[in-house]
């Protein structure tokens, strides 16, 4: 991140793959959505976030981050990828090849 993260950042990062289904952008600000249901508001842009997370977070679109941990099905023929909490998240055509990439080479589906 640009800025020196704060310890509430820090944390969500550090616990992410355990926690966070989803990262959705709002504006310039990021969304985490936990497992539990819970959702958090950050000041930080997605971009920003995207750069601090590894696999298993893929970008799938322009307005969202997912955890491959969470994903409960893939379909590349309709660009579509569902997650364990019940949403449908459309795929961008420009990240299709990166998101088919990820989810054959780590055998998900």
């Amino acid at each position: 991140m640009k800025n020196k993260p704060r310890q509430n950042h820090l944390l969500l990062i550090e616990n992410a793959k355990d926690d966070v289904i989803k990262l959705e952008a709002i504006q310039n600000y990021t969304k985490f959505v936990f497992e539990d249901g819970s959702s958090r508001l950050m000041a930080y842009t997605l971009k920003n976030y995207q750069n601090s997370l590894e696999f298993p977070f893929v970008r799938v679109s322009k307005s969202c981050i997912v955890n491959l941990n969470f994903c409960s099905d893939f379909s590349p023929k309709t660009k579509r990828i569902w997650i364990s909490d019940g949403s449908e998240i459309q795929i961008s055509r420009r990240r299709l090849l990166e998101v088919s990439n990820n989810m054959e080479r780590y055998k998900y589906f």
